[in-house]
C-alpha cells in the first residue's frame, strides 16, 4: 500500500470575464455593476418630482393669493367709491331738505299774513252782514262835560249789545280814562278776535287808547274791566315789562307804548246802559 503512489487535486471555479474583471482592477477597486447604478439613482429621481410638486403647489397658491387679494382690492376700491357717492347724494338731500324749510318758514309767514287779511275782510263782510241785519246803529245821548257841566251830544256806535264811543280829542291814558268815566263808560275791552276785527275797521288809520295796561304791582298786563276775562291772545300779554306801558289800536295791530303818550280814546258802555228820557 506504501508502494501506491497518491494524488492529489484542486477544484477551481470558473469565473465569468466581467467578474474577473471587476474583481480585481488594476486600481484596485470595483466596478458596480447596472443593477446598482440603476437602484441607487431612483431616490434622487422621486426627490426632484417631489421638489417639482411642491413648487407647482407653492406658484399655484400664490397665483390664488394674488387674485384674492387683487380681488380685495378692487371690492374695497368699490366700496369706497359708493361710500363717496352716497357721501354726495346725502349732502345733496341735506341741502334740498334746507331750502324746503327755508321755502316752507317763508311760505308758512304768507299765509299767516293771507289769513290776517282774511280775517279782516270777514270782519269787513260781519260789518256789512250785520249792518242788513239792523244789528249796527248809532245811538246819541246828552251827557255833561267834566268841570263845566256843559251838555254835549256824543255818538255812539252800537254794535250787538255793546256800543262805542270814538273821541275827536287826544289825550293820554289816565286822560281818556277820565274821559270814558264821565261818559259813564270805560276804556274798552275787547273781548274776542271778531270785537277786534269789527272795531279795527272803525279806526280810520288814527290810534285809540284802550283799557289794557301793565300793572307794576301785580307785575302782569291788566285789562281795565276786571269782570270777565278777555278772550283775545295777545303775545304783548306773554312780555314782562318794568315801566308804565299802555296798550292802543291801530287798524291792523294791538301795540304798547309810554303811557304818556297822546291819542284818541275808545270808550265802550252795554246799550242797556243808556239813561232812557
Amino acid at each position: 500500500m506504501s508502494d501506491q503512489e497518491v494524488t492529489y487535486s484542486t477544484l477551481r471555479f470558473l469565473q465569468s470575464p466581467s467578474e474577473s474583471q471587476n474583481r480585481l482592477r488594476p486600481d484596485g477597486t470595483q466596478r458596480p455593476d447596472k443593477t446598482e447604478e440603476k437602484e441607487s439613482s431612483v431616490p434622487w429621481h422621486g426627490i426632484a418630482v417631489t421638489l417639482g410638486i411642491l413648487c407647482l403647489l407653492l406658484l399655484m397658491t400664490i397665483t390664488v393669493l394674488g387674485i384674492k387679494i387683487s380681488q380685495y382690492i378692487l371690492e374695497k376700491h368699490q366700496q369706497e367709491e359708493a361710500l363717496w357717492n352716497l357721501s354726495q347724494k346725502y349732502d345733496v338731500v341735506q341741502n334740498d331738505n334746507y331750502l324746503n324749510k327755508q321755502l316752507l318758514t317763508k311760505k308758512t309767514s304768507e299765509c299767516d299774513r293771507l289769513n290776517e287779511t282774511l280775517q279782516q275782510i270777514k270782519g269787513l263782510s260781519d260789518l256789512v252782514f250785520t249792518e242788513k241785519k239792523g244789528c249796527y246803529h248809532k245811538k246819541k245821548s246828552s251827557e255833561s262835560l267834566p268841570n263845566t257841566g256843559e251838555l254835549k251830544e256824543v255818538s255812539w256806535w252800537c254794535w250787538g249789545v255793546n256800543c262805542y264811543y270814538f273821541t275827536a280829542e287826544t289825550n293820554n291814558w289816565m286822560g281818556c280814562n277820565q274821559i270814558c268815566q264821565s261818559h259813564n263808560s270805560c276804556l274798552l275791552k275787547i273781548d274776542d278776535a271778531k270785537e277786534l276785527n269789527l272795531l279795527q275797521s272803525q279806526t280810520c288809520q288814527n290810534y285809540y287808547w284802550i283799557g289794557l295796561a301793565f300793572s307794576k304791582m301785580e307785575n302782569r298786563w291788566k285789562w281795565i274791566d276786571n269782570g270777565i276775562p278777555s278772550r283775545l291772545h295777545l303775545t304783548i300779554m306773554d312780555h314782562r315789562f318794568g315801566k308804565d306801558e299802555c296798550a292802543f289800536l291801530t287798524s291792523t295791530r294791538i301795540e304798547t307804548i309810554d303811557c304818556y303818550k297822546t291819542y284818541n280814546c275808545i270808550c265802550e258802555k252795554r246799550i242797556d246802559c243808556f239813561n232812557k228820557h
